[in-house]
């Protein structure tokens, strides 16, 4: 956790959530401990941009704004294949493959993030802890947004 992480007080006053993310996106992750925006350029020289399945500028719902961190209050939204797509994994010790899919656990500051439905057009209950209206967190504010755990899940 970075330095600001304890002075902000995040452990005991933000929200905790899910950020699904790209298996090549987790080192510049782990490098910088912060997620940006599509359309910001990544440790190393990559451009962020949206990944199959999500909305794009060219394929979105009117007024809606592509350009912001997306997160959720469920690991099992946040763990579906358009935000957590699933790669290849061999163990090198076994040389098993499996199906592997990254999540990262945040902190998010609660007066810095707006709520709204799921994007992803399913129509089915997705979590039964949390409204489908009310599944995904949005923001635009970059520092409010504070990775601190990373979870794989392996098949």
């Amino acid at each position: 956790m970075p330095p600001k992480a304890r002075a902000l007080n995040v452990f005991e006053k933000w929200h905790r959530a899910f950020h699904g993310t790209r298996k090549d996106s987790v080192k510049s992750i782990l490098k910088t401990g912060e997620l940006l925006i599509p359309g910001d350029t990544l440790l190393g020289g990559r451009k962020l941009s949206e990944g199959p399945g999500h909305y794009t500028d060219d394929w979105k719902p009117k007024d809606f704004d592509t350009k912001q961190i997306f997160m959720s209050p469920s690991v099992r939204y946040s763990g579906m294949d358009v935000y957590a797509p699933a790669c290849e994994f061999e163990d090198s010790c076994t040389k098993k493959i499996y199906e592997a899919k990254v999540v990262f656990q945040v902190y998010v500051n609660p007066s810095s993030y707006k709520v709204g439905p799921e994007t992803i057009g399913e129509k089915s209950r997705i979590d039964p802890h949390f409204s489908n209206k009310e599944i995904e967190w949005f923001t635009k504010e970059r520092g409010s947004v504070i990775p601190y755990g990373l979870l794989i899940k392996l098949k």
